[in-house]
C-alpha cells in the first residue's frame, strides 16, 4: 500500500509541478530498490516463519495473510527477472532503465540494501511512536489502568503476534514470567511497554537479517527465488 500510494503521489506531483523525467525516474528507482529488499527479504521470510501465513482454503484470515505476504514478492520476481517482457507489454507505463544499467545490492547509500534499510527504519520509528506515544499499545487491552473494564475495538499486529505464543517465549527467556501469567496476558492483551520493546528489537533483527540475506539471494539467483517462493 505504501509503495502504491508513493507511486501515485509521484505521478500527481510530477504532473502539477512539471518535474523532469530525471527527477521522477530517480524517485521511482529509490522506491523500487526499497521495495525489492523488503519484498524479497522481509515478506519472503515472513511467509516461512509466521504461523498465521499458510495455505488453508477454509480459513479466510489465514488466506488473507498469505496473499498479503506472498503477492508482493511474486510481483517483484516478475520485475527483476522478466522486466523486458513488462516493458514490451507496457512501454509507456514502466521505465525500468535502471535495471538495464545494473543495480548493486551492497555498498553505498544508493544500494538496494541501504534503500530497503532506510525504508524499514522509517516504518519502525513511525510504528514505535504510534504504539508508545499514540496509545496504540492500549487499544486492544480489556482493562483500563485503574482496573476497570475497557471496551476494546481495535487490534494491532503486535498484540496478535504476542497472542500466537511470542508472549510465552518472551516471558520465559527474558522476563522471568510464568506460563500461567503469560497466558493471562494473552487473554487480556495487557502487554506492557517492555514486552513491546523486546518484540520490536527482535523484529528489527529478523527483518534486517532477511533484507541482507534472503533479499540478496533473490536478487542474485532466479533459482533461489523460486525455491524460497515454493517453500
Amino acid at each position: 500500500n505504501f509503495f502504491a500510494m508513493a507511486y501515485f503521489a509521484i505521478i500527481v506531483i510530477s504532473g502539477i509541478f512539471g518535474f523532469n523525467d530525471d527527477i521522477q525516474n530517480g524517485i521511482r528507482e529509490v522506491i523500487f530498490k526499497a521495495a525489492l529488499g523488503v519484498f524479497c527479504g522481509v515478506l519472503v521470510c515472513a511467509n516461512l516463519a509466521l504461523p498465521f501465513v499458510a495455505c488453508l482454503f477454509h480459513d479466510v484470515n489465514t488466506m488473507t495473510g498469505l496473499f498479503i505476504h506472498l503477492m508482493p514478492p511474486v510481483v517483484m520476481y516478475t520485475f527483476v527477472w522478466y522486466n523486458d517482457r513488462i516493458v514490451e507489454a507496457w512501454p509507456n507505463l514502466f521505465n525500468l532503465s535502471y535495471l538495464e544499467d545494473g543495480l548493486t545490492y551492497y555498498g553505498g547509500t544508493d544500494s538496494i540494501a541501504s534503500c530497503s534499510t532506510a525504508f524499514y527504519f522509517t516504518w519502525w520509528v513511525i510504528y514505535v511512536c504510534f504504539m508508545l506515544g499514540g496509545g496504540g499499545i492500549d487499544l486492544p487491552k480489556k482493562f483500563k489502568p485503574d482496573g476497570s473494564p475497557a471496551n476494546p475495538r481495535y487490534d494491532t499486529v503486535f498484540h496478535s503476534t504476542m497472542r500466537d505464543g511470542v508472549c510465552i517465549l518472551i516471558g520465559k527467556f527474558f522476563r522471568g514470567r510464568s506460563k500461567a501469567d503469560s497466558l493471562t496476558l494473552m487473554e487480556t492483551n495487557m502487554f506492557d511497554k517492555i514486552d513491546f520493546c523486546l518484540y520490536m528489537v527482535f523484529h528489527m533483527i529478523a527483518s534486517l537479517s532477511a533484507i541482507f540475506i534472503s533479499g540478496y539471494l533473490c536478487f542474485k539467483s532466479i533459482r533461489r527465488t523460486r525455491t524460497l517462493h515454493r517453500l
